[in-house]
């Protein structure tokens, strides 16, 4: 099997541990194409794939081979026994006990909810505008995250905990992606290393949080409004036996949180990023959604009437997906691409890669939503593009929250519009291969305001520009301002 060589005993870690994990697996992808073996410590192996008709296999046509086993063990601290780490019989039972929490009623009442949260985050915008604040992009979406997460997950404003809880998980998640690149020469999290304590205190404080709050929704019984920790907790088997108990309860919640507030930051946070590139797609948002003629908050219907902004949401998504790469271990041999793949090993596949293949994407650097429009869609391969994976593992319901949640963000007056200058690419992983946002400042200045999409006759909303890069970080930035119309250049 092709692949790059590596250090006796270590295999290619020492490479990993210099270039990052992502640079390491993007140079492999160039240099031997869509299936290679990555050496590792010992006598396992890591066999990597880009190519839809390997994901196919791994995640639909032989899903019962490929398992999710130790290479998730990093995570399983973190997120417990949830849906994203838990397998066999044990997943079943909580994806059935977590679907109905998904209704398409219980998501209607979520919208407004959503809607609510992106006013409020206006209104601090056009306040700190008229200070002249510089906002960080990325922040601003963990807060605007956070803030939707703790109405639709637990029917109250997590402000007073936000710095602590996003601290926790923030940094739990970057311990535990170091742990998953170190694979079999990571300590036991009984060793007291720096990163270990840290990692620790990280779980006890996001631990204390959580279970505080599902307290508290115990006490408050069952006339407490319909937040999905009240919809979980009510969740019962078809057959006797109880619901789910405080530790699965938190397994599910952190599982939620972390997938509907980092992910949805990081995706928002994209958005922004690409909008800002591309004014003339920036102007198509625009005019969808003051063509929805909307007098109030929206409902899920009016956001399905989005499809020039889901395009791009699914554009964003296929250049940055919120996880780049995913892995799975076989129970017994396979074949994929014509290559025998014996049993117990570990398979890595990556959205980022098969979303850049040409065989699958002209140009596949390039942003371009009309990729996605329902005639496109119909004619690629149906596994070319997996921002949230694919198969039977996937949540539909808890998907289709996920992109309400990212529509309900896609306020014209939120998006920054930025002219033409060049950036660095941003990269979507850090050296750990953790999911990276944009480093995106924008700061305003008064100009004349334009009327928001269904806004009152004589509301008005802001609106964001930008000026050159500073290219002076690793970390691509921007600078964004506001427009001197009186002058008609940018300042």
């Amino acid at each position: 099997m092709p692949g790059p060589a590596g250090y006796p005993l270590v295999g290619a870690l020492p490479t990993i541990l210099r270039e990052g994990v992502f640079e390491y697996v993007e140079r492999c992808w160039r240099d031997y194409g869509d299936f290679f073996q990555i050496p590792t410590a010992g006598r396992s192996r890591i066999i990597f794939t880009a190519h839809p008709d390997a994901i196919e296999r791994i995640l639909h046509t032989r899903v019962d081979n490929y398992y999710k086993g130790k290479g998730y063990d990093p995570l399983r601290p973190l997120l417990g026994n949830g849906l994203i780490t838990s397998t066999g019989d044990f997943w079943v039972r909580q994806r059935k006990l977590t679907q109905p929490a998904f209704h398409m009623d219980n998501l209607r009442r979520m919208v407004p909810v959503m809607a609510r949260c992106v006013e409020d985050m206006l209104g601090e915008w056009e306040a700190r505008r008229r200070r002249g604040a510089v906002l960080d992009l990325h922040a601003e979406s963990m807060h605007l995250a956070q803030r939707i997460v703790g109405f639709t997950l637990f029917g109250m404003d997590l402000s007073d905990r936000e710095a602590a809880s996003s601290r926790a998980v923030t940094e739990s998640l970057e311990i535990a992606g170091q742990r998953m690149n170190r694979g079999a020469l990571t300590l036991p999290l009984s060793v007291p290393t720096p990163a270990n304590l840290r990692f620790r205190r990280a779980l006890r404080t996001l631990d204390e949080i959580v279970y505080d709050i599902i307290g508290h929704a115990r006490k408050a019984g069952p006339e407490a409004q319909p937040t999905l920790l009240r919809l979980l907790m009510e969740a019962r088997d078809d057959g006797p036996g109880d619901g789910m108990s405080d530790q699965q309860l938190r397994d599910e919640i952190v599982t939620h949180y972390v997938a509907g507030h980092e992910t949805t930051a990081l995706i928002l946070t994209w958005t922004f990023w690409f909008l800002g590139q591309h004014p003339d797609v920036y102007a198509k948002v625009r005019e969808e959604i003051a063509g929805l003629g909307l007098t109030g908050a929206p409902a899920i219907e009016d956001l399905d009437r989005l499809t020039y902004t889901r395009m791009v949401f699914d554009e964003v998504m296929r250049l940055r997906p919120p996880v780049w790469a995913q892995t799975r271990t076989t129970r017994e041999d396979d074949v994929l691409m014509a290559r025998r793949i014996p049993a117990d090993s570990f398979v890595m596949f990556s959205a980022y890669f098969c979303h850049h293949h040409p065989a699958f994407w002209d140009e596949p650097s390039e942003f371009r939503p009309e990729r996605f429009t329902p005639e496109r869609v119909r004619a690629r391969h149906r596994y070319a593009h997996i921002p949230f994976s694919a198969g039977p593992r996937v949540h539909r319901q808890a998907l289709r929250a996920l992109r309400a949640e990212h529509r309900a963000g896609a306020d014209p007056d939120a998006i920054p519009n930025r002219r033409a200058a060049g950036a660095g690419r941003g990269d979507p992983a850090d050296r750990d291969g953790a999911p990276r946002s944009p480093d995106i400042r924008a700061l305003a200045r008064p100009r004349p305001l334009i009327a928001r999409a269904g806004a009152p006759a004589g509301r008005t909303g802001n609106r964001w520009f930008a000026t050159a890069p500073c290219a002076a970080t690793h970390r691509t930035r921007l600078r964004l301002s506001g427009a001197s119309r009186a002058r008609g250049t940018l300042v």
